[in-house]
């Protein structure tokens, strides 16, 4: 039986050693181009630069423009952010806490949106934003966009998370002269705030690294974000690998930055959300 434990313990380990290797030698291998010149490149893309080279780095930054692009990238992911964990946060908890038919049939239809893939509503979801609602070319267009995408599985997880908080503590918070909102942001909000951080690291993410939603909403070019840039990098007349890969790595070091030193809460408040659920 010790022996077969140990047979399993390593079929595991080689197993996560694999899994982690097919994670990280994109990522690797991407940053380690982004060095080489386009004749080392051609030679052989698996080999080590022979030297840190940053002049990649440089026409990259230029021609992506990247202070601006950065600019309205961090815009929307803050404005989408902060958005969805208000939003998703109160209609989560209003539905756990005042359950009946209305709320119910609300709570089933939005969690059916979840089974929807964005790219059967896109053209669609774009024109409502940009010919109706006249929010093209604007980051509250492109927040409103996300909440709406986002809204389902983010309030699956707040209300997870509210089923773990006692309701004897509400109703002590109401007792005392709280209503329904300060209740919320009092009491429950920081009881279950593992959980909202890991929703806001979670979509920060999604935000930061799409490219679908906001190519439909902001089209003009002082509002390209990163992700729209570097894909206008790729299909410029004057392309060259060695700074596309180095324009990838720039657009993907601060959100791998961010995530170094959230991943110890992002883990911690997905498991919360969904044991206690």
């Amino acid at each position: 039986m010790k022996r077969r434990d140990q047979i399993d313990t390593a079929i595991r380990v080689i197993l996560m050693i694999i899994s982690g290797l097919v994670v990280i030698f994109p990522l690797v291998l991407t940053v380690m181009n982004s060095f080489k010149s386009a004749s080392e490149i051609a030679t052989n893309i698996l080999a080590l630069p022979t030297s840190l080279n940053l002049d990649n780095f440089k026409e990259a930054w230029s021609r992506l423009n990247f202070p601006t692009a950065f600019k309205n990238t961090l815009l929307v992911s803050i404005v989408s952010t902060i958005g969805e964990v208000i939003i998703a946060g109160m209609t989560g908890y209003w539905i756990v806490r005042h359950s009946n038919k209305f709320t119910k049939f609300w709570h089933t239809l939005i969690m059916c949106a979840m089974s929807v893939p964005f790219q059967c509503i896109m053209i669609t979801f774009s024109s409502i934003m940009v010919g109706v609602l006249k929010l093209g070319n604007t980051i509250l267009g492109v927040g409103i966009a996300f909440w709406v995408i986002t809204l389902p599985m983010s309030m699956f997880l707040v209300s997870g998370a509210v089923k773990s908080v006692p309701v004897e503590i509400e109703e002590a918070a109401r007792i005392d002269g709280c209503g329904s909102l300060k209740t919320y942001w009092t009491v429950v909000f920081p009881m279950i705030k593992g959980t909202i951080f890991s929703i806001a690291t979670l979509n920060l993410m999604k935000y930061w690294n799409d490219y679908l939603m906001t190519s439909f909403i902001l089209t003009k070019k002082p509002m390209r974000t990163i992700q729209i840039a570097v894909h206008m990098l790729f299909n410029d007349t004057y392309f060259t690998w060695p700074v596309a890969v180095a324009a990838v790595t720039l657009s993907i070091l601060p959100l791998f930055i961010f995530f170094v030193f959230a991943q110890k809460r992002v883990m911690g408040g997905v498991t919360d959300g969904a044991v206690k659920g």
